[in-house]
């Protein structure tokens, strides 16, 4: 019975390392993800992906610059500093502002948005031009199309503002005639179509410059003041449309026109699709609207989920690469670490104490700090010399049966060891909590088990 106490103990003593190591490997994994902003980069990239926006020019950077996203985001208000992305967006705000962003672009369609199509694939010919010629600066033919993708460019812009000259005149020409004879019901009447007319085609016209602002913005990232004129034009743009939305007798009708004008494209299927669904699931036209604010919500939160599995799997490759660095540089050799528990009582003893204090505390309160505190006045059995009577002594390579026996045990031992930093701090908590329990004999009754401590 003695032998199969010991034989627990050097199993506590031994998951005890490992959960410190896997705690310092977490909190340094943090640390890296938080300094280069991997959460925010990650759900950027979720977002440019689901929306089918990879340069970052059009649906996705309009999402970003709304303001329920813009709000959400770090140093949003300080115009010195550049915005941090926000690590996380809930499926609701996505929606809500989605939602907006699509109803802007259905009421321009109602009678802009062929001339607004035309001129957003002219900015995207014109792009695609300019990043073939810098590919190849001294080839003519590449220098020509850049010139009429540039005359094609502006011909689409001058054709939207030609328009919104005569709407400004004409709501001009309305108003005078509407102040001359203010009883006049149609004249009234006239002259709120006629500001209608003027709004709208300035919608679309704010609509184009804050995806000019988007493009200048995406070249430039780090300029803070051309990621804020982007967000800025585009509030305009949405400010014009929302006056007009209630006037609208069918909200999803109106978004449906909107989409059909989206490029080519998973995005411009999927919604359409999901309009097509909120139809058939809801048929009262005035509840249709936030039945497909839902809808999106949900597509939202399914793609997130996969989201989060590339952020796990780039947390899992760094995480391999912190266990190898901490471990070969702590010695932390699983075989040494079984040798020298199983030899030394006191030390063994110190560390199972050690053990038993931390799986006491309430598991979302482990850290690396608590746990490296609870193990601070323990001599670990850890750590390289230079005493050829310790057993962590780094022996110096060279070739003999000796030498080549302790290298194969040592890289064994240290191999064991990365694997299971690997597994990851919550997964050693619960061990720990398991192995503790059963050599106390089981869980005291009325005690609930405890669970894995979350990364801190």
């Amino acid at each position: 019975m003695l032998f199969g106490s010991n034989i627990l103990e050097v199993g506590i003593a031994v998951i005890f390392v490992y959960l410190l190591l896997s705690l310092v490997c977490t909190a340094l994994n943090e640390g890296i993800a938080s300094l280069i902003d991997k959460r925010g980069k990650n759900l950027v990239e979720g977002i440019k992906n689901l929306l089918n926006d990879p340069k970052f020019t059009g649906l996705a950077q309009q999402l970003y610059n709304h303001g329920l996203i813009g709000g959400i985001s770090q140093y949003a208000s300080d115009p010195s500093k550049r915005t941090r992305l926000p690590s996380y967006m809930s499926g609701e705000s996505f929606s809500l502002a989605l939602l907006d962003i699509l109803s802007a672009r259905g009421i321009i369609a109602g009678k802009y948005g062929d001339l607004l199509a035309n001129a957003e694939a002219a900015d995207d010919a014109y792009e695609e031009a300019l990043e073939a010629a810098a590919v190849a600066p001294g080839d003519p033919q590449r220098a020509a199309a850049v010139t009429q993708a540039k005359d094609a460019r502006d011909r689409a812009r001058v054709a939207l503002e030609a328009i919104a000259e005569k709407a400004k005149l004409a709501y001009g020409q309305a108003v005078q005639a509407a102040k001359a004879a203010p009883d006049d019901t149609a004249l009234v009447k006239a002259e709120a179509e006629a500001r209608h007319e003027a709004d709208s085609i300035s919608a679309a016209l704010k609509m184009l410059d804050a995806r000019h602002a988007a493009i200048a913005s995406a070249k430039n990232p780090k300029e803070v003041k051309l990621l804020l004129t982007a967000g800025a034009t585009l509030k305009e743009a949405l400010a014009f449309a929302r006056d007009f939305a209630t006037e609208y007798p069918d909200p999803l009708g109106n978004i449906q026109e909107g989409l059909k004008r989206l490029p080519e494209g998973h995005t411009k299927e999927t919604l359409l699709v999901l309009v097509d669904k909120t139809r058939r699931e809801v048929t009262a036209i005035e509840h249709q609207a936030e039945a497909f604010r839902k809808n999106l919500e949900d597509w939202f939160n399914k793609a997130m989920e996969r989201v989060g599995g590339w952020y796990k799997r780039w947390t899992q490759r760094v995480l391999l690469c912190l266990a190898t660095l901490v471990v070969v540089a702590s010695n932390a050799d699983t075989v040494m670490l079984i040798e020298r528990l199983s030899k030394d009582n006191v030390l063994r003893a110190s560390i199972v104490a050690a053990a038993e204090d931390t799986v006491k505390t309430q598991p979302d309160a482990v850290s690396a700090q608590t746990a490296l505190k609870a193990a601070e006045n323990l001599k670990l059995p850890v750590g390289w010399s230079l005493n050829p009577d310790d057993p962590g002594y780094f022996r110096t390579p060279k070739l003999s049966w000796e030498y080549t026996g302790w290298a194969f045990y040592k890289i064994f031992g240290l191999l064991i060891s990365i694997l299971a930093v690997t597994l990851g701090a919550p997964f050693w908590f619960d061990t720990l909590s398991k192995f503790v329990n059963l050599r106390s004999a089981g869980t005291p009754p009325g005690e609930s088990s405890k669970s894995a401590p979350q990364p801190g």
